[in-house]
């Protein structure tokens, strides 16, 4: 019962706040409903005339991130609806992005930092005991990871981890990938690959589950937006 009052506590709050913001912007007029479906809050605004989506979407920015800091909803989906019409003249959806930290490895290493980018993989990989030693050679696009553990660490599993990864992170402006396996204390690497990242065939994901040589192969990489803080501070 508790969650049900919370829900209609937030939803009127959140049309208290929306009508202040289009009363603001001369749009009083708007009739709006709202409601929520999953993580996303869906709005409904109905009048004569509509505003211009696009400019709309543009006004009311400074009123969902507002929104989004003290609703916490993130994802907005606004329909506009011509008076008295069961069908939507137009939609548009909102999501809200955090200002990035220009501290915050993750921030820096898509600058292209190699510190950065060591630091990022090395909090990925920390749940699984694998180190990873990365050199990045900026003029050459080049990636050189090696990746430490107790066991050399199985190639076909490094090369998937890499390119869950790298999927996520976003890297532009890598154009290849030398990795290699190590085990902890040997003087030389186990195996090594190089790959062509302009080539889709890294890409691909494997036909057949991995051999788990750790807990990474079955499981998706954890969101590195807001981690808990492996130090320093946060990945962003």
């Amino acid at each position: 019962m508790s969650d049900s009052l919370d829900v209609q506590v937030s939803l009127s709050a959140i049309l208290a706040d929306l009508q202040k913001a289009l009363g603001s912007l001369g749009l009083g007029h708007l009739q709006v409903q709202a409601r929520l479906s999953g993580h996303r809050l869906l709005l409904r605004l109905e009048g004569d005339p509509l505003p211009e989506p696009d400019a709309l979407l543009g006004s009311l920015s400074p009123a969902l991130e507002q929104m989004a800091l003290t609703h916490r909803q993130r994802r907005v989906e606004l329909f506009g609806f011509p008076a008295n019409e069961g069908i939507p003249e137009w939609h548009r959806e909102w999501r809200y992005q955090p200002q990035s930290n220009p501290n915050s490895p993750l921030y820096r290493a898509r600058q292209g930092d190699g510190v950065a980018i060591q630091q990022v993989l090395n909090y990925l990989l920390r749940p699984e005991g694998i180190q990873a030693r990365v050199h990045f050679h900026p003029k050459l696009g080049l990636l050189q990871v090696n990746l430490q553990g107790a066991e050399a660490p199985d190639p076909a599993w490094a090369k998937d981890f890499l390119r869950r990864a790298l999927t996520r992170l976003e890297w532009t402006f890598l154009q290849r990938l030398r990795l290699s396996g190590q085990k902890l204390g040997s003087f030389f690497p186990a195996w090594s690959q190089e790959f062509d990242l302009k080539q889709p065939a890294f890409w691909q994901a494997p036909q057949v589950p991995l051999t788990k040589r750790s807990g990474i192969a079955e499981k998706e990489i954890s969101p590195v937006d807001k981690p808990p803080s492996p130090s320093p501070a946060t990945l962003d």
